[in-house]
């Protein structure tokens, strides 16, 4: 049995500074602020792509992977 390839999509990704303070976010924006400085650390790393050297793009489904893991569920 193999597994199902995960499909991305462009809808999938969100500006950093817009999803600081989207709905989909259920962090405060000091609180995201603090996991993007510190994603190295705190296993966000995989969450944030870097598109040139001050504008990142959050991929939403894998945030919300790594907040849900790290809350334990």
């Amino acid at each position: 049995m193999t597994d199902t390839p995960t499909n991305t999509t462009l809808g999938d990704f969100c500006p950093k500074h817009t999803f600081a303070t989207h709905p989909d976010n259920p962090l405060k924006e000091s609180e995201f602020n603090w996991l993007f400085k510190n994603r190295e650390a705190n296993g966000f790393k995989d969450a944030f792509v870097k598109v040139t050297a001050r504008n990142f793009l959050v991929h939403i489904p894998t945030f919300i992977q790594c907040l849900a893991e790290r809350r334990g569920a």
